[in-house]
């Protein structure tokens, strides 16, 4: 089970609750987190009003000359996220659309500009809550992590799993399995056919199903190599839904990545043993791995 942890206590309570949960699936969903629903719902229904648009509307955010700051839109099947781990697979069953301050895009959907920005400095926020958690379940000072994350290079992407229209291909999946590339990822998303499902220690796949209001997060392999693989970032992936449940598998997630700076220098954490890796930037990592989603190296 994806273990749930409420915030809204003791921070010393909840940061061993975290450290347990890094530790042993790195997965945990957090209740209690403050972030305002009406924000959530608000965002989560302007989106999907954007992926209700023709498709010839959504691809004029896919293409022209990219401006830091502009959203991007990803067609479906445009991403193949096993790839990023070296397997070979079709493309994934989802579109979506990308945003960051720092992340090059094509424009702005009418509507969606102020909603993104107050999402983003919202889920930042309870992106600074669960770092500072991080540095405690690490016995670690509380602002250990704060300098790397001045001026972070976080992103968000609203994702869009449409009901399939056809059988998929042989390996194809909503989202292919893999790691997340960066330090943590929060997730908002809908209990649907078709889902979250996360790889055990075992190699089992677990349904994942949220609670209602919660937001599920996971680690990164850029977190698993900071803490020196003492924390976990687990295989994940989105299951196609069975065909009896198709008519009713239309799913939505806004994922929020938090990173680091761009040039904040990622290397074993002080008390997590002897450094498995060389230092690397934030900027690094995440891009080396991004670059085999989308097809842009071997």
């Amino acid at each position: 089970m994806i273990p749930v942890i409420d915030l809204s206590g003791d921070a010393r309570r909840a940061a061993g609750e975290v450290g347990t949960a890094c530790e042993t699936i790195g997965f945990l969903t957090v209740v209690g987190h403050g972030v305002d629903e009406e924000l959530v719902a608000q965002t989560a229904a302007a989106t999907r009003a954007f992926f209700d648009l023709p498709d010839a509307d959504k691809r004029a955010f896919a293409e022209g000359e990219q401006t830091p700051g502009f959203p991007a839109y990803r067609p479906l099947r445009s991403e193949s996220l096993a790839a990023s781990l070296g397997a070979k697979a079709p493309g994934d069953l989802k579109e979506s659309l990308d945003w960051g301050p720092a992340v090059p895009g094509f424009g702005w959907p009418d509507g969606l500009r102020p909603l993104f920005e107050r999402y983003f400095d919202a889920v930042a926020g309870l992106g600074e809550r669960i770092r500072r958690l991080f540095a405690l379940a690490l016995d670690l000072p509380e602002d250990w992590f704060e300098d790397a994350f001045r001026g972070h290079s976080s992103s968000m992407r609203v994702i869009n799993y449409p009901p399939p229209e056809e059988p998929p291909e042989p390996g194809q999946l909503r989202a292919g399995a893999h790691t997340d590339y960066g330090c943590m990822t929060i997730l908002r998303t809908e209990d649907a056919p078709g889902g979250l499902q996360v790889q055990t220690r075992a190699g089992e796949w677990l349904d994942v199903h949220p609670v209602p209001g919660s937001f599920v997060i996971n680690l990164g392999d850029m977190m698993a190599r900071w803490t020196n693989d003492r924390w976990l970032a687990t295989l994940h992936r989105v299951a196609v839904p069975p065909s009896e449940r198709e008519a009713a598998s239309r799913r939505q997630s806004i994922v929020f990545f938090h990173d680091p700076r761009a040039d904040a220098v990622v290397e074993c954490i002080p008390g997590c043993g002897e450094p498995r890796y060389e230092p690397a930037t934030a900027l690094e990592l995440v891009q080396a791995k991004a670059e085999k989603a989308l097809g842009d190296s071997p």
